[in-house]
């Protein structure tokens, strides 16, 4: 453990850790506060006069934060506090409803079917595009269903159907995914992806963004209907190979030159984590002791030169207990390294259970920004958090 921090009080509440450009910006019920990452030192506070936070989201390069009350928006530089902007009525209220920011705009997506995505400047409030994705023939209507941004570029992921659903004697309904990449300053189309499939139930495409923004992985449609797709989110193009195709391992997390997978084995009491190329080599892997629950709880962070795994739960009763996090590295032959992050103040407003795998208590989570990975609690509280560097 290199530093703690806390909110100060129980009326006080941590809602989110983001990554700002010096460390981490501790969103709370009323505000922000920018950390050094390095030591935990208070850089800066902002304070919403009548409290009552929105959300809060940080630029892709962590250069500025945007914080929203429902009419009401505030942009700060994420390394000083420095107020650049502040945006009132209806300006206040369309970057309220932000899902993704780049530098320079907030993106809105769509809270009907048949919605326009919405980018307006972070600086003057004023919109400056929209986008409707379009309806490919035969549909019956088009719904945006995620929009994220990679980098400057912004990518919305719609589903399209034949309109079947409501037809009890259709087993299988015709659907399709639809991804755009849409240029962040001008909503200038970049690339599109459109894949048909058919299945029992409405489908929304699943997608992963590698941590760098240089690989997006999109998957629709199951069995033999399920198609995948890895892309380059800045160009559309198809980035050759594939993820997470061993059936038997479970995924881990994308990264930009390829993925990571894991696997138990309950005799042996042991983890198995494998790095892998997009083309199916294996470019590293490592081997650990298994914890309590391990099927059940996260499988780690992943970092440069292995994985960061939380180990919180006592065994037998999966009750929650101090905490420690261990280093696992790849390729190494050594123990793990075992960090003590022990989160114990905050054990009065944990939630517990009686064990099992589905009543596991509320989990740690695991925050990478520059200078640290903060170990924060999974639920908004009055937390005390802990700074690893």
């Amino acid at each position: 453990m290199a530093w703690q921090w806390s909110t100060g009080d129980w009326e006080t509440s941590l809602i989110d850790v983001l990554p700002g450009v010096s460390g981490p910006v501790m969103v709370t019920g009323d505000g922000a506060v920018g950390l050094d990452g390095a030591s935990g030192e208070e850089l800066w506070s902002y304070r919403l006069e009548n409290g009552g936070l929105h959300r809060a989201r940080t630029t892709p390069d962590g250069q500025e934060v945007l914080l929203t009350l429902p009419d009401t928006a505030v942009l700060l530089d994420a390394g000083t506090g420095r107020l650049i902007a502040e945006h009132e009525g209806d300006p206040g209220t369309y970057l309220a409803r932000a899902s993704a920011l780049t530098s320079h705009v907030a993106v809105t997506d769509p809270a009907q079917e048949g919605g326009s995505v919405e980018a307006f400047s972070l600086l003057g409030g004023e919109r400056v595009w929209a986008y409707e994705p379009p309806a490919p023939e035969g549909s019956a209507g088009v719904t945006v269903e995620n929009v994220l941004t990679a980098g400057e570029t912004v990518v919305v992921i719609a589903a399209h159907n034949d309109g079947s659903f409501e037809d009890d004697s259709v087993d299988l309904h015709e659907q399709g995914m639809l991804a755009v990449g849409l240029e962040g300053e001008t909503g200038e189309v970049l690339w599109e992806v459109d894949q048909e499939f058919a299945d029992d139930s409405r489908s929304v495409a699943k997608h992963e963004l590698s941590p760098g923004a240089e690989a997006l992985f999109l998957e629709v449609g199951t069995g033999n209907q399920r198609h995948e797709f890895l892309i380059d989110p800045q160009t559309g193009e198809e980035i050759k190979g594939a993820a997470y195709q061993d059936r038997d391992r479970h995924p881990v997390g994308l990264l930009d030159d390829g993925y990571v997978e894991t696997a138990v084995d309950y005799d042996e009491g042991t983890v198995e984590y494998w790095r892998m190329s997009f083309e199916g080599e294996e470019m590293a892997r490592l081997e650990t002791s298994q914890r309590p629950a391990e099927g059940d709880i996260d499988r780690g962070l992943l970092l440069g030169e292995g994985v960061l795994r939380p180990d919180y739960l006592t065994d037998p009763g999966l009750d929650r207990g101090s905490m420690n996090v261990e280093f696992a590295r790849w390729d190494s032959q050594d123990e793990p390294a075992v960090l003590n992050a022990d989160m114990t103040e905050n054990e009065e407003w944990w939630t517990r259970s009686e064990g099992g795998a589905m009543t596991l208590p509320d989990a740690p989570r695991l925050v990478a920004v520059p200078g640290a990975v903060v170990v924060t609690e999974e639920t908004p509280g009055p937390w005390t958090v802990v700074g690893l560097t």
